[in-house]
């Protein structure tokens, strides 16, 4: 079966959760139970560890030449799953461009709006945040990755509709790029392409479900390609451009970030691309699927083939090791399951160790829901930095 047939199956046959993303409640005992009809057969098409064979990319101890030779393989993969290389093919006579505006002053800091065309017609607007006054030294990097909000670039870096809107979201600790620059960090904030307004696929007629991100990921699709591929080349070129053309950023000090379905986009583009010397997805890194099948994150983040090929997420995530990586997930987060995660960091710990880089990763939670943990991520990226 061909893989984009296998993922529109899974996703008829088990559905998502996109929309849910203010998911507060404990969780229940029984975290998703599918009926006896079904539940045998999703438990043996996820279940790596019974009659299907292992992935054959997944880490495993034994893999010839170790760690490393195993990161470089699995990396090709994964590059070639997300389609990455149909994009840069189809892009080989395209170099992205970007446009500036006016520096405003906020109190501690400037914010500029920017815009880059990763590739003819595809423009994706970004906030780009910079301490004020002069520093005697460069300056680490921080890239907000936003996720299922359709405003959620602007919100990030603290650009408000109105002040409920500023309330909201400052009682979920949701403007991250504004806590980088009050740090001392550059930040860059960019719309993420299929979750932002100005990034959208429009769903002509309801199609999809009136989801844009599942219209951008059936295109994708269709031309081989995958949404999470799309959003990790935008962050590529942004880091290109970032690391090439603005003053003062050290690049040898980038952190990338992000909630939910940011979260997730940190998670691969940290697996790929090695400027990323320090990833913290929050609220989104856990297993594909949970142990009796439930599809944790949203169809858009499907990439095909990816757990018959490489094992499973906590595999992908610890492709950026040795480099430091935090995965924070709250108690209360309706969205993922509390075993479901242990299981699937205790793994990500695992390959870290293999790596000889056990210290490098570290798994926390926070006591609420599905949110930010400023307590917990800020001193960590601060340490790593600091090594």
């Amino acid at each position: 079966m061909k893989p984009q047939i296998t993922v529109l199956l899974q996703i008829s046959l088990i559905g998502v959760l996109c929309n849910s993303l203010a998911a507060q409640t404990k969780q229940a005992d029984s975290f998703a139970e599918y009926p006896e009809s079904t539940s045998p057969y999703l438990r043996r098409l996820h279940d790596k560890n019974a009659d299907n064979p292992p992935a054959q990319f997944a880490f495993r101890s034994d893999y010839p030449g170790g760690f490393t030779a195993w990161r470089q393989a699995a990396r090709l993969e994964l590059v070639d799953l997300l389609g990455l290389g149909k994009i840069q093919d189809s892009l080989s006579s395209s170099t992205p461009s970007v446009q500036l505006g006016q520096r405003i002053s906020e109190p501690g800091y400037t914010r500029q709006r920017g815009e880059i065309e990763t590739e003819p017609g595809v423009k994706i607007p970004f906030w780009l945040l910079r301490p004020a006054g002069e520093a005697k030294e460069r300056r680490p990097l921080v890239l907000c990755a936003h996720g299922h909000d359709s405003d959620g670039w602007n919100t990030y870096a603290g650009v408000y509709r109105n002040a409920e809107h500023e309330a909201q979201t400052l009682q979920k600790d949701g403007n991250p790029g504004v806590q980088a620059v009050l740090r001392g960090y550059v930040a860059l904030v960019p719309a993420t392409r299929g979750l932002a307004a100005t990034t959208h696929i429009p769903d002509l007629k309801g199609r999809h479900g009136n989801r844009p991100c599942r219209a951008q990921l059936m295109h994708c699709l269709l031309a081989g390609r995958t949404a999470v591929g799309e959003r990790v080349w935008d962050t590529q070129r942004l880091l290109d451009w970032a690391l090439s053309e603005v003053e003062g950023i050290d690049p040898s000090k980038v952190a990338m970030l992000g909630n939910s379905g940011g979260g997730v986009l940190t998670v691969y583009a940290a697996a790929i691309d090695e400027r990323i010397t320090v990833a913290v997805p929050s609220c989104s890194f856990s297993s594909y699927t949970s142990s009796t099948g439930f599809l944790f994150h949203c169809d858009c983040c499907l990439v095909p083939n990816a757990q018959v090929q490489l094992g499973d997420m906590a595999d992908i995530g610890a492709l950026a090791a040795p480099r430091s990586l935090l995965s924070v997930h709250g108690r209360k987060d309706g969205l993922h399951n509390l075993p479901d995660v242990e299981h699937a960091m205790a793994r990500v710990k695992s390959i870290y160790e293999a790596a000889e880089a056990g210290q490098n990763f570290r798994h926390q939670w926070g006591d609420s829901g599905h949110k930010f943990y400023p307590n917990i991520m800020w001193p960590f990226i601060e340490a790593s930095f600091n090594r």
